[in-house]
């Protein structure tokens, strides 16, 4: 089953403290839990703790603004759902944000009627890209993005929570080089406090590769590892 709204964290960041009372009003009717940063900077750092469903940012915050926030999260993550929040409409901000794949982009003030038609299209969103799909020959791989669950055709093949977690960052950031700072970053849990290290990202990498076919994830020496096959969502 996919995720619903209700079963989603946000993440939600505005620095009028006013306007973020009144709209984390608004969003709880819609979210299990809500977590509220008042300044981009802290926004980042609640992001790489919480690795949350959906970001809802204020473009125009202190310290880092909403779309250095939202390149940031790009830089590894393509799949969590972010909404731009902003008083500046613009010709070259919307091209900027269209760039970074928003899933929707609201004028401040917004209205509860725009607010709940953005979350039906984040909805709509989640739904129609919830499954990850490439090929291999003659077998389809599918990645099922809410259940964390690999299948090559019928069969489902079994992975660690860790090896999950790496996969998704793979195929997500496919193409790109992720070294081991990265993916180490990625991988981090607060519930644990557990940094993994250059040799147990190598085991962990290895451990995956061996449930793929060969070459499926590549290393350029140097660089770091990619997933090297063509994705489409479904």
């Amino acid at each position: 089953m996919m995720k619903k709204l209700q079963d989603m964290v946000l993440l939600y960041a505005e620095d009028e403290l006013i306007t973020q009372m009144l709209y984390k009003q608004q969003f709880a009717n819609h979210f299990k839990t809500i977590y509220t940063a008042n300044d981009g900077q802290q926004a980042l750092g609640l992001y790489y703790k919480i690795k949350p469903d959906v970001v809802i940012l204020d473009i125009n915050m202190p310290l880092i603004d909403g779309l250095q926030v939202c390149k940031k999260i790009r830089e590894n993550d393509h799949y969590t759902k972010i909404i731009l929040l902003t008083s500046r409409v613009d010709k070259q901000t919307l091209l900027d944000a269209v760039e970074l794949g928003l899933t929707s982009y609201l004028d401040k003030p917004a209205t509860k009627e725009r607010i709940i038609e953005a979350l039906n299209k984040l909805l709509d969103y989640h739904k129609s890209g919830d499954t990850l799909v490439w090929r291999e020959g003659s077998q389809e791989y599918r990645w099922y993005c809410s259940k964390r669950e690999l299948f090559v055709e019928q069969e489902g093949i079994h992975l660690t929570k860790n090896e999950k977690a790496l996969l998704e960052l793979l195929i997500t950031t496919k193409h790109k080089n992720l070294n081991y700072q990265q993916i180490s970053d990625a991988l981090y849990s607060p519930e644990t406090d557990k940094v993994l290290s250059d040799a147990a990202i190598k085991t962990l990498m290895c451990g995956l590769r061996s449930k793929l076919p060969e070459n499926t994830i590549k290393n350029e020496y140097g660089l770091g590892y990619f997933f090297d096959r063509e994705v489409i969502k479904n």
